[in-house]
């Protein structure tokens, strides 16, 4: 899905947004992870 929610920012409270945003980061960097091992 490419992580629509975060391309165009629908929630109007700043730390929902970056909630997402931080989960966003935490699920790119397990995908690298389980590719490298």
């Amino acid at each position: 899905h490419g992580f629509r929610r975060l391309r165009i920012r629908w929630e109007i409270r700043d730390d929902v947004h970056e909630a997402f945003l931080k989960l966003a980061c935490c699920v790119i960097t397990y995908r690298r992870v389980q590719a490298f091992c």
